[in-house]
């Protein structure tokens, strides 16, 4: 996952949209369909490699928010 990806998403987007730009989500919320999580990891310059998650909300099929977390 990186930065361009990421800062295409834009609330309003449809689910269909997103899939698009981020591919289909491997860690989906069983009992909530309307929550998607992606969980990447990231390397600093000194090889320091951290897990980072980004979880998106939908309303009515369009993204409504975007946590991101890390």
């Amino acid at each position: 996952m990186t930065d361009e990806m990421i800062n295409q998403l834009k609330p309003g987007l449809t689910k269909e949209q997103v899939t698009y730009v981020m591919g289909n989500t491997l860690a989906p919320a069983t009992f909530n369909p309307n929550r998607w999580d992606y969980l990447y990891w990231s390397k600093d310059p000194r090889d320091n490699v951290t897990q980072q998650r980004i979880t998106l909300f939908f309303d009515d099929n369009q993204l409504s928010r975007i946590e991101k977390q890390q």
